[in-house]
């Protein structure tokens, strides 16, 4: 967050720290001064690509299917099958604001996965 004193250079008044999205800065509460400035959490700066991988699950759970399909870009029959192979399966490769959106849908569907390299998100 930027850092000024808390108050406004062009009339004294109280500043307010907003950050809404990706922009933060500093708002006068009695005039129109402010400075603003891009906000980018750290987990959009990581550049590290990880691998989600699928550990365990039931190929025969409707919304274990779903979340596979969803996540590998297959259909319901892939899926399927990647869900009844033998062993673990890699099931999307991305950054990690991307990771952290698969982690959630795995997380949603109950199937056992994990992140590597390790997932600091």
């Amino acid at each position: 967050m930027i850092n000024f004193d808390s108050i406004c250079p062009k009339c004294g008044g109280a500043l307010e720290a907003r950050r809404e999205g990706s922009t933060e800065g500093l708002f006068c509460t009695k005039c129109d001064w402010s400075v603003v400035t891009t906000y980018l959490p750290d987990v959009l700066c990581d550049t590290t690509s990880y691998q989600v991988i699928v550990t365990s699950g039931d190929f025969k759970l409707e919304l274990h299917l779903k979340a596979v399909a969803q996540l590998a870009g297959v259909n319901f029959l892939a899926a399927r099958k990647l869900l009844q192979g033998p062993g673990e399966f890699v099931v999307f490769t991305g950054p990690a604001h991307q990771v952290t959106s698969a982690r959630d849908v795995l997380m949603a569907a109950d199937l056992r996965f994990k992140i590597e390299p390790p997932f600091p998100w």
